[in-house]
């Protein structure tokens, strides 16, 4: 049970990562974006543990 739940909490933080990714790109691809965009990910053992998403606008 212990290992179940650990291999649907990693798939659940990676299908995250993923959709989170997914959003990041789609904002910075419109027109008229000027900046910078990142996701940082928080890896232990192979884990991923915390997602950061930052987008930067540059105002023009």
């Amino acid at each position: 049970m212990i290992q179940a739940r650990k291999l649907s909490e990693k798939t659940n933080k990676r299908s995250q990562a993923q959709a989170e990714f997914a959003k990041l790109l789609a904002a910075a691809e419109t027109q008229g974006f000027h900046g910078t965009a990142s996701i940082t990910l928080s890896v232990q053992d192979g884990h991923i543990q915390h997602l950061r998403v930052a987008v930067d606008r540059m105002v023009r």
